[in-house]
């Protein structure tokens, strides 16, 4: 999260602020910056830290707070903006590309979208019926086979002799299959009526 109006720096700005290469940082400077300044909540790829709070690293001064109080206008990353929506944020990342809420702004690299965005969005009905993040149910949901119902119909009446029997080149042609999709239908339809 990138708290409202405070401006971010990565890892390339803090040693630009500092006045040295990035290797000279990383061998020199990085580990005691690293023990003093936390990087902002949430931040990954790029890791991003508080401007305010680099500057007064680096001139030796008390780090400065940062707000507590959640902003409407705060930046969020895609997860952090889903956690508040409840979807995930493969949904957030595609609500935004088809235009089901506002693109975002991109600081960094990587697109932001703002608290009030992400509230908008938890109020709005979700379109889609799938899974809930964090559902344990990781079994895929297919929709049943048309085809099995009706082939266990016809060896129903092939068994009773109102029919001849159902072979696998009958319904390949029938479904327009191969001989072998043929069989893994009929063996099915075998199984249903085995059930039932």
């Amino acid at each position: 999260m990138i708290p409202h109006g405070r401006p971010t720096l990565d890892i390339h700005g803090v040693a630009d602020r500092a006045g040295v290469s990035l290797t000279t940082w990383r061998r020199s400077h990085h580990a005691a910056f690293a023990a003093a300044v936390q990087p902002l909540p949430g931040s990954q790829r790029p890791i991003l830290y508080d401007a305010a709070q680099v500057d007064a690293h680096l001139s030796g001064k008390a780090l400065p707070t940062l707000p507590k109080t959640p902003h409407p206008d705060d930046l969020l990353t895609d997860t952090e903006t889903g956690a508040v929506a409840g979807v995930s944020a493969s949904t957030i990342r595609a609500d935004a590309a088809t235009g089901r809420m506002d693109a975002g702004v991109e600081r960094h690299g990587r697109r932001w979208w703002t608290r009030a965005a992400a509230e908008a969005r938890a109020a709005r009905p979700s379109e889609y019926k799938g899974r809930t993040p964090g559902a344990k149910d990781k079994a895929p949901r297919k929709r049943p086979d048309h085809r099995v119902a009706e082939v266990a119909t016809e060896l129903k009446r092939a068994d009773a002799g109102r029919r001849t029997p159902v072979t696998a080149d009958e319904l390949a042609e029938l479904y327009d299959v191969s001989t072998r999709t043929a069989e893994r239908i009929m063996a099915k339809a075998r199984a249903t009526l085995n059930k039932s």
